[in-house]
C-alpha cells in the first residue's frame, strides 16, 4: 500500500489512460457504417463491381470488405440479389449518360 500512495500520481495517469484506452475502443466499434444497396443484374460479379465502385481501393480489399459487410460465404453472386456497399463508395458509380470516344452505339 505505501508503494500505491508513493506513485499515487502515476496509478492515476495509467488509470486515465487505461480508461481513455477503452473508450476509444467502445466508441469506434460502435460506429456503423452508412451503406446503400446494389441490385445485382445478370453476368455481374464481385471483381465487376469492384471495377466501377472500389475507387482508389484495391479491388481484392475491396471485395473482402464487400464479402465481410454481407456475410458472403463465397464470391459467387446471384441476379436479383442484392448487396450492401459503403455509401461513400456510390460516386465512384459509373454514369451511362457519358459516352467516350471509342464508345460504340
Amino acid at each position: 500500500m505505501a508503494v500505491i500512495r508513493r506513485n499515487s500520481f502515476i496509478v492515476l495517469l495509467f488509470s486515465f489512460v487505461l480508461l481513455l484506452s477503452f473508450g476509444t475502443i467502445l466508441s469506434h466499434n460502435s460506429e456503423k457504417m452508412d451503406v446503400s444497396y446494389i441490385h445485382i443484374e445478370q453476368g455481374d460479379t464481385l471483381w465487376s463491381l469492384a471495377e466501377s465502385y472500389s475507387g482508389n481501393i484495391p479491388h481484392q480489399e475491396w471485395i473482402e470488405t464487400i464479402m465481410e459487410t454481407n456475410d458472403l460465404d463465397t464470391y459467387r453472386i446471384a441476379a436479383g440479389q442484392s448487396i450492401a456497399i459503403p455509401s461513400e463508395q456510390l460516386d465512384f458509380a459509373p454514369d451511362e449518360t457519358v459516352h467516350l470516344a471509342g464508345d460504340s452505339e
